[in-house]
């Protein structure tokens, strides 16, 4: 996890709180991104090695975010999984379908989050 760089992409600020707390205990270097637009301008500087995604952004949301990731040469294959608030089935097979690597339903349970975190970079299935 030391060589991990995150980018959340979250624009309430007590869920990237939550998400940010996670990832600080586990020694993950991270950013924090309001929106799909700041985090556009933020990689442009500093690539990320793994894009965690709220699906609701204000401006851009979260599928057009990770349509604009997939479209990319250069982010096309970078790991990006989903949090969101709007938790069903349906919901969680589209975000998988779309391209994202995992789905998370707020609130974020940090031991099965974690775990899978470690599942999308280390690419086992």
């Amino acid at each position: 996890m030391n060589d991990w760089n995150a980018l959340v992409i979250e624009d309430d600020a007590d869920s990237a709180e939550v998400v940010s707390r996670i990832l600080r205990y586990h020694k993950v270097a991270y950013r924090v991104a309001a929106s799909a637009e700041d985090a556009l301008s933020q990689m442009s500087q500093d690539m990320p090695n793994l894009l965690i995604v709220d699906l609701a952004l204000p401006g851009m949301d979260g599928w057009g975010f990770l349509k604009k990731m997939r479209g990319n040469p250069t982010t096309a294959l970078l790991p990006a999984v989903v949090i969101t608030a709007y938790h069903s089935l349906d919901v969680a097979q589209q975000a998988i379908q779309a391209g994202f690597d995992a789905y998370f339903s707020k609130p974020v349970e940090a031991t099965s989050f974690v775990r899978e975190l470690e599942r999308v970079m280390t690419g086992e299935l």
